[in-house]
């Protein structure tokens, strides 16, 4: 029997185990389901055992998953340890650092790449737009943009920068039309969400604001309630900073105080004392600082 582990094989188990699904598994590590199946595979073959029972929608540890499962954690650690290191002795010119965040404020960073190019040289941004928490902890991200809610464990580096506004928007004459009182928009042909049944949810706010209106689209994409909102099919709520800074919308009534977003920066401790990151960080830090008035909507009518 060959006990010669690989650790692809071992990643492929760890995140099965997290995602409880082989499709989760393949997301997470992005490689085909075929592949992570077989890596699986290869490992219970290596091992003579096997680790998962698979149950028709999800995939259940056995008592010899559960006993590996430690020491793959360890193996893991210890690679990230490895990572660290490396990362540390290697040149850093044009490094590339990662960036997660929420689409609203993706959409900030991509509509501001210019700038964000400029203070972020000569290292580049592979940015993450995704309302997935990535574990800066496995290395998944460099940087990550939390909204409001922080982790308050593990060893991160947290910081507040800003806040990020919300309005509702329309077509710019149909906005002109309704005027600055938002009241008068609450019977009007609404760009919805898919429904969120929790309290102070941007999804929540629109669909009780609107309860006297219709929703006849209903969409969970950013960018194409934009695109929709911008053709005139209705009113929606959109980040200030994308709906001031389009010529094509106007908005409807000012930003709405209940869905202000505080802008929280996290690094994991490691990643800190790499100066490729740390300069990153402090480059994105000032621009949304700098760009405040346009994230919060002030001026702007």
């Amino acid at each position: 029997m060959n006990r010669d582990f690989e650790w692809d094989d071992i990643r492929v188990f760890l995140a099965a185990c997290r995602a409880e699904t082989l499709t989760g598994a393949a997301q997470t590590l992005k490689v085909s389901q075929p592949t992570a199946g077989r890596r699986l595979k290869a490992l219970e073959e290596r091992l003579g055992a096997t680790l998962f029972e698979r149950q028709p929608d999800r995939l259940v540890l056995t008592e010899a998953g559960r006993a590996l499962l430690p020491y793959a954690e360890e193996m893991e650690q210890q690679s990230l340890a490895l990572s660290q290191v490396l990362d540390s002795v290697a040149p850093e010119t044009n490094k590339v650092v990662r960036v997660t965040a929420i689409e609203s404020l993706a959409v900030f960073l991509a509509r501001t790449f210019g700038e964000v190019e400029a203070r972020c040289a000569p290292h580049a941004v592979e940015l993450i737009a995704t309302g997935e928490r990535l574990n800066l902890a496995r290395q998944e991200a460099d940087i990550a943009f939390r909204m409001n809610a922080v982790p308050t464990r593990g060893d991160l580096v947290c910081r507040k920068l800003g806040r990020m506004a919300f309005a509702l928007y329309a077509e710019r004459d149909r906005a002109q039309q309704l005027g600055q009182d938002q009241e008068a928009a609450r019977s009007a042909r609404f760009i919805g969400y898919r429904e969120n049944p929790r309290k102070a949810s941007q999804s929540s706010w629109l669909f009780d604001f609107g309860r006297d209106g219709s929703f006849p689209l209903r969409v969970s994409d950013l960018q194409l309630r934009y695109e929709a909102a911008r053709s005139g099919q209705g009113i929606t709520l959109l980040p200030c900073h994308l709906g001031d800074a389009t010529p094509e919308l106007g908005r409807v009534g000012g930003p709405i105080a209940a869905l202000d977003e505080d802008i929280y920066l996290l690094m994991h401790e490691s990643r800190k004392a790499q100066p490729a990151v740390r300069h990153v960080a402090e480059a994105l830090a000032e621009l949304i600082r700098v760009r405040q008035d346009a994230l919060t909507g002030v001026g702007q009518t």
